[in-house]
């Protein structure tokens, strides 16, 4: 009876992973029917319009939104600043700067149903904000792959939420974000975003407070 359970359960587990596949394998084929706005992404690579410049570093994910990295201004050392911007596979979309608000609030949408999952990949990135430098030359920045992609994928890959970001664009805007703030010795609301994001996840935070720290910049 043990052992028909054990294989029950192996044979679902290996149904899911499957489908994930699956999925996954589904989503890249879209990319190369999916329709972009030509202004801004083109031969693989993402520009801005004003000023026009090609983005340092582009990525596309599994469900066709692009991201790219821009030269910023900002910090100590304003030639290693960068801004993160996203532009969604439609023919009249246009890339825009992520505010911190929308990756909190596809956070806690995926945790409606991943509570525990989307409370340890917060984690996860808490642990590895600690731990990360930021770029120490212009060489390094774009020559930047994501470190934390690959574990993301194997331990998160099955958080699937229409309608939201997919775990695969989380991870590398997550990273990015780390790597930004950690350019500017003394600051930390992202650091202090992603800790009070987790615990509304787990009910110990209000919403309205996590929406005032991102929005408004209020640290209370």
């Amino acid at each position: 009876m043990a052992f028909r359970r054990t294989r029950c359960y192996l044979l679902e587990w290996e149904r899911q992973k499957y489908v994930i596949w699956w999925y996954k394998r589904y989503l890249v084929s879209l990319i190369f029917i999916m329709k972009y706005n030509k202004n801004y992404f083109f031969e693989g690579v993402l520009w801005q319009r004003s000023p026009r410049l090609a983005a340092i570093k582009t990525f596309v994910t599994s469900d066709g939104t692009v991201i790219g990295i821009f030269q910023g201004k900002r910090g100590e050392r304003p030639e290693l600043d960068f801004r993160v911007k996203i532009l969604q596979p439609k023919p009249e979309a246009k890339p825009f700067l992520l505010p911190h608000d929308e990756w909190v609030v596809d956070l806690l949408l995926k945790a409606q149903h991943y509570r525990s999952d989307v409370a340890n990949l917060i984690k996860y990135y808490q642990g590895f904000y600690k731990k990360c430098t930021p770029f120490p030359t212009p060489e390094s920045r774009q020559s930047f792959l994501p470190m934390t992609l690959k574990t993301v994928e194997r331990k998160y890959g099955h958080i699937v939420v229409p309608g939201t970001i997919s775990i695969e664009g989380m991870a590398i805007i997550l990273e990015l974000f780390c790597l930004c703030e950690k350019q500017n010795p003394g600051a930390h609301q992202f650091e202090l975003a992603l800790q009070w994001t987790r615990e509304c996840v787990l009910g110990k935070r209000d919403f309205k407070n996590v929406l005032n720290l991102v929005i408004r910049h209020r640290e209370y």
